[in-house]
């Protein structure tokens, strides 16, 4: 490992921590739920400890990131189709298409939210839990908003992976609250149910409630640059035979 890439590390490990310290604060001040500060904290506590761990390694010589590299390869492929098809969909989704409850008018307000979308989108791929922050921000000026519903429930659920059964299963629970309200907030909108069918399929073993989700997301009509992702995760489905 180069030393670019050790300071990359470095600023990696004070962001973490920095983060850290935000999240007790906010949580202190009641800014966030115990469900979500327990899942966020335990997921930048993993990070933060992959980092110094990778950190360490660097530093002793160790070829640490091609096997990381490749466990977290062997890690997708574990869960099926369910990562690969998020991917996809959030580089589509802010690549400029409309989504659920964007803002199209002016106004301060909507002006915020506008940019708070914005930089939750481009995070999606970079800092999850950066941009499921950015969701819930939005949310405290519109708690309809379909896609803050939607992507801040998601990215709850994807951060919960590796965690407690406890801290998984309140994540699991209130991921689907949040796709629930999704859907109510506006029902033309894809993106929760396809959600609703990699959390059924994925966390829950149930494969009817994934199929019947991942049928609603399809007929609503998902992005065509990842249409492919989610036909190809229903075809799995069908190939399942417990219901």
């Amino acid at each position: 490992m180069n030393r670019d890439r050790l300071a990359e590390l470095e600023e990696e490990r004070r962001f973490l921590l920095r983060s850290l310290r935000d999240l007790d604060a906010e949580h202190d001040a009641g800014d966030v739920d115990d469900h979500d500060y327990a899942t966020l904290r335990d997921g930048y506590t993993k990070r933060a400890a992959t980092v110094l761990r990778t950190i360490d390694e660097g530093r002793s010589g160790l070829p640490a990131a091609p096997s990381r590299r490749r466990g977290r390869q062997l890690a997708v492929v574990a869960v099926v189709v369910a990562v690969g098809a998020a991917a996809g969909w959030m580089v589509a989704r802010s690549s400029g298409q409309r989504l659920g409850g964007q803002e199209i008018t002016g106004g301060a307000a909507a002006t915020d939210v506008a940019t708070l979308l914005a930089q939750a989108r481009a995070l999606l791929n970079v800092d999850p839990l950066q941009a499921q922050q950015l969701y819930r921000r939005v949310l405290e000026q519109r708690p309809d908003h379909a896609e803050a519903l939607a992507y801040s429930g998601w990215l709850l659920f994807t951060a919960s992976a590796g965690a407690s059964d406890d801290v998984r299963a309140m994540a699991v629970d209130t991921a689907k609250q949040q796709l629930t309200k999704a859907v109510a907030a506006d029902d033309s909108y894809a993106d929760p149910h396809c959600f609703l069918a990699v959390i059924a399929a994925d966390a829950e073993n149930d494969t009817r409630t994934a199929r019947r989700e991942v049928d609603q997301c399809l007929r609503l009509g998902p992005p065509a640059d990842v249409r492919g992702f989610v036909e190809d995760f229903a075809a799995r489905l069908g190939e399942t035979t417990n219901d």
